[in-house]
């Protein structure tokens, strides 16, 4: 209910400031566009009406989504951790399970700490991979409302810009009398309708892109666990174990 409240607040905000200063602005020539009231609603505007749409527990894993590790970071770990998988299941095949009571934990990330702490209590892994597929499908469905958080700011951007150029034009038919008037509301109505696309593709896209590639990373690095129990339980070569991309040069680097 507060973040609902606080995000009406700030839509409301955002119209009493481009009512109010939409001529407030005493730049002249190329600084002009820095209109402050039209880059206000289009940036402040969407803001509050994902509050309005969104509750505040999906609102906070989505800035912690968007805060958190950088798809870069999390890239260099996944291939950290399937060599560390290839490494684990060589020795599995040689000494048995016990390997995995000896791994260190430290670094991992949690699906995988939590296979290993299964495989050292000897749990089946076919149950250790449905449970597995379970985490992978539960985590897919809390990323994608996150995404789904970032995909309507990138819609709502452009729209509040259209009712800032909606509401210039209004004003400006009213005071076609004051030849003073023309200039501040023409500059409305097409300042915001330049920030609305402006923060959609400058601001809010970007984070969209960096969710998606979040959640490719650990989706592969989820698929790639279940394809290495499905090894481990037919027993085949370790080999048959599918490396990502870069792994495998990076191999050969490190032996050279």
């Amino acid at each position: 209910m507060i973040t609902k409240l606080l995000g009406l607040g700030m839509v409301a905000a955002s119209f009493v400031v481009v009512y109010l200063f939409e001529a407030s602005s005493n730049s002249t020539g190329f600084l002009r566009i820095l209109h402050w009231p039209a880059m206000f609603l289009t940036g402040v505007g969407p803001l509050g009406l994902v509050f309005i749409c969104y509750d505040s527990g999906l609102l906070g894993r989505t800035f912690g989504l968007l805060l958190g590790t950088s798809p870069t970071t999390l890239l260099r770990k996944q291939r950290r951790e399937i060599l560390l998988l290839h490494k684990l299941g060589r020795d599995f095949y040689e000494d048995g399970p016990e390997v995995f009571e000896r791994v260190r934990h430290k670094g991992l990330t949690s699906w995988v700490q939590k296979v290993i702490e299964r495989l050292s209590v000897r749990m089946p892994t076919r149950d250790i991979r449905d449970l597995c597929e379970m985490e992978r499908d539960h985590r897919r469905i809390r990323m994608i409302q996150c995404l789904n958080v970032i995909n309507m700011g990138v819609r709502l951007s452009p729209s509040m810009g259209m009712l800032g150029t909606i509401l210039g034009m209004v004003r400006l038919l009213s005071t076609l009398d004051d030849p003073s008037h023309i200039g501040p509301h023409m500059s409305l109505a097409l300042l915001t309708t330049f920030y609305g696309l402006f923060f959609s593709l400058i601001v809010w896209t970007p984070l969209q892109q960096k969710v998606e590639r979040l959640l490719d990373i650990e989706l592969e690095s989820f698929n790639q666990c279940v394809t290495w129990l499905e090894t481990l339980d037919a027993r085949k070569p370790i080999d048959y174990f599918t490396e990502p991309l870069g792994v495998a040069s990076q191999r050969k680097d490190r032996a050279a």
